[in-house]
């Protein structure tokens, strides 16, 4: 019984990773602490694809933003899923020097497409 017990509660954890809850509303939260960089990347694909609405996934540099926005497209590979990366500044909020031009293109296009992108 104990055994019966104890592989039930292992589901459970494994499951709620992907079966996430219905009840789930819009600016509810959801973390996976316990995840490396490419299970993070797969959980946030499949609460995406789940998720009717936008769905933010933030980090904590540029070079992480980039590794799972690409591990997170490889994932959600044949579904229509957009991954778009809004840029940081790369810059200090005392520097004397505007950020470089192509950072705020990138930036103005991902604000810009945010109101159409639709996940289908």
């Amino acid at each position: 019984m104990k055994a019966q017990t104890g592989l039930k509660e292992t589901l459970i954890n494994t499951m709620t990773i992907f079966h996430l809850d219905p009840a789930l509303k819009p600016g509810d939260k959801l973390r996976w602490p316990g995840l490396d960089s490419a299970g993070r990347s797969l959980a946030v694909a499949e609460a995406a694809l789940k998720h009717q609405g936008l769905t933010v996934f933030v980090t904590e540099s540029a070079q992480q933003a980039a590794l799972q926005s690409r591990a997170i497209k490889f994932f959600a590979n044949q579904k229509d899923l957009p991954v778009l990366v809004f840029p940081d500044w790369e810059t200090l909020p005392y520097d004397m020097f505007s950020p470089h031009q192509d950072i705020i293109s990138a930036r103005l296009q991902t604000l810009a497409q945010l109101p159409t992108t639709d996940q289908g």
